[in-house]
């Protein structure tokens, strides 16, 4: 069976680049939202910092969701590259069978990270993964239900979450 293959983009963002983007941003709207700034005059102090906080967490949440998907890429060509590479360990030659049977209809969630679950001597990493997918997915659909993600999920949390996960699974982010 002849496997028609990915044609990577080489643009999925590395793990540093979207830290160092999220920072600048946040330096930014700091700086911007400044009492002595002519833009807001006629606001009160707290209507600036209500303002302000409003924009860091519409930052903190558009900026997991990039990060999620970078991990989400990451993944996927790991598992790809398994696959075309025909790798000889047990996960690479699972990986092959699976993309034998689903061909490019492979979920992350449940079929890739599933897999995960099964090789790696860490499963809250892969634990936690799949749990902030659900995150990931409230704030691509839209937000318009209340989400059921488990936990709080951000920024911080979500970075921590892909530096530990590039450690546990060998995979190459850019953290």
């Amino acid at each position: 069976m002849a496997i028609n293959r990915v044609s990577f983009s080489g643009e999925e963002l590395q793990v540093r680049e979207i830290e160092i983007h999220f920072l600048s941003l946040e330096r930014s709207l700091r700086a911007f939202y400044q009492k002595d700034n002519l833009y807001f005059m006629g606001y009160t102090i707290n209507e600036l910092n209500m303002e302000l906080e409003q924009r860091l967490e519409e930052l903190d949440k558009s900026t997991a969701f990039t990060l999620l998907a970078s991990i989400e890429a990451h993944l996927r060509i790991d598992f790809l590259q398994r696959c075309y590479n025909k790798k000889k360990d047990e996960l690479s030659r699972k990986f092959r069978k699976l993309y034998g049977q689903k061909s490019h209809k492979i979920s992350l969630s449940n079929d890739i990270l599933k897999l995960w679950m099964q090789y790696v001597d860490n499963k809250y990493i892969v634990s936690e993964l799949r749990g902030a997918l659900n995150y990931r997915d409230w704030l691509a659909h839209g937000r318009y239900w209340v989400g059921k993600v488990g936990r709080k999920y951000d920024f911080y949390s979500v970075h921590h979450l892909a530096i530990c996960a590039q450690d546990q699974l060998g995979i190459e982010m850019g953290a």
